[in-house]
């Protein structure tokens, strides 16, 4: 395959202009914030000029970093007396955020008149009902990879405990911007490409009248994040190591996998590792105390996301029951260190995980998934040699996900060089 350079060199084309809208940017963080930090980087490390539209709240962290002399970011926010919008409440979130796209999109004409952009990419925030205004520029417009097909299913509600009205709110409202934002429905008809994280979101958008769409996961990793010398994993005789990374909020849904460590109380050996925080914090501590997993469970707050990959190195198996997610980022950071994934079939992660990478268990009610993830887990702590070889997998399937392969994949199918 021929590199994005190779590409344009052989075409002997100047230098390809582009803008990228990335809200969330910032440069030694994960999940939105590394979307919207390495689309406009990696791009500008292929021969690309790129301009990207991001919030004046990421300047510090972008001001900090060294970036190529062909990248230009452009900071923008909204007057003083609306600042405050975004810090209310949800909805009132969503409003500064479609304000804040508004006087983007203002924004990029003006560039749009200098410049004369070749591709305009939204990349963030990654929710089709959030849409963009800059397929109005007379430019190839691309939007994604993007989630926000996907909701939680009613029989799991439970684990949400008084959130679930909360949940069934945010669909209203997601569902509202899709019937009624300016920035939504014309955007993905009008769009030179639409690339979705998931099965749902390619759905919903097809619905929609998206004509030229596809998969892509929202999330890949550098090439210097993988170990420096890979090794599969080979759990210690009579162990097996979990470790789930998250923040403990109700759609994580970490009270069901403690559900399924007290199901394997049996196994004193089998043992969790959590890392994270969150407002479900005191729910989970009380858990871990009515079911006694004082001794199988180990909490360890918060960590840098730097060091995350310490953990994944000394653990065996990724375990991660998301009960809506665009494509959890968690999972490709973890099998970059070989560690195969336990969890439901449910959304992104039913999206990436494969039969020879992980198990995905069936979810059709709680007690189901429960059983399947026992079964699951058992099964592996049972056969140490399946592990390995998942392991093996696991760690070939992240080194396809890295911007390199993502970059020249998406941009050789998408980008009219």
């Amino acid at each position: 395959m021929y590199t994005i350079k190779q590409l344009i060199a052989d075409q002997n084309l100047k230098m390809k202009r582009v803008l990228i809208s990335a809200f969330t940017c910032q440069p030694n963080k994960g999940s939105e914030y590394s979307n919207g930090w390495n689309w406009p980087l990696r791009l500008a490390q292929n021969g690309f000029e790129v301009h990207c539209l991001t919030w004046k709240r990421n300047q510090p962290f972008i001001k900090a970093v060294e970036v190529p002399e062909n990248l230009h970011f452009h900071f923008i926010e909204l007057p003083f007396r609306l600042k405050v919008l975004y810090g209310l409440s949800q909805p009132t979130m969503y409003l500064y955020y479609i304000l804040w796209q508004r006087l983007a999109y203002n924004v990029a004409k003006k560039l749009h008149k200098q410049k004369k952009f070749d591709v305009v990419h939204h990349v963030s925030w990654g929710s089709i009902q959030m849409g963009s205004f800059l397929y109005k520029l007379d430019a190839p417009f691309i939007f994604g990879p993007a989630g926000g097909g996907q909701k939680a299913p009613i029989a799991f509600k439970q684990y949400f405990l008084n959130a679930w009205a909360s949940e069934i709110k945010r669909e209203r409202v997601t569902d509202w911007f899709i019937a009624n934002n300016p920035a939504c429905k014309k955007m993905l008809r009008n769009a030179h490409a639409v690339i979705a994280a998931n099965n749902e979101t390619l759905e919903l958008v097809k619905s929609i009248g998206s004509k030229n769409c596809s998969i892509a996961f929202d999330h890949a990793i550098t090439d210097e994040y993988f170990p420096a010398n890979f090794l599969p994993k080979v759990p210690e005789k009579g162990k097996l190591k979990l470790i789930w990374v998250g923040r403990f909020m109700p759609r994580k849904a970490l009270l069901l996998s403690l559900e399924v460590m007290q199901r394997l109380k049996a196994y004193p050996n089998i043992t969790l590792t959590v890392l994270g925080d969150g407002e479900m914090k005191n729910e989970v501590l009380n858990k871990i105390k009515e079911y006694g997993l004082e001794e199988t469970v180990t909490l360890t707050g918060m960590i840098p996301f730097e060091n995350v990959k310490d953990y994944y190195a000394s653990h065996d198996v990724f375990f991660f029951n998301s009960l809506r997610d665009s494509g959890p980022s968690q999972l490709i950071d973890a099998m970059a260190y070989g560690l195969p994934v336990v969890t439901i079939n449910l959304h992104g992660q039913g999206a990436i995980v494969n039969d020879e990478t992980g198990i995905k268990c069936k979810c059709d009610t709680p007690e189901m998934a429960i059983e399947e993830l026992e079964k699951a887990i058992i099964y592996l702590y049972n056969n140490p040699k399946r592990v390995t070889e998942m392991s093996s997998a696991a760690y070939q399937f992240a080194k396809k996900q890295t911007w390199t392969s993502r970059l020249e994949t998406l941009v050789a199918k998408y980008y009219p060089l």
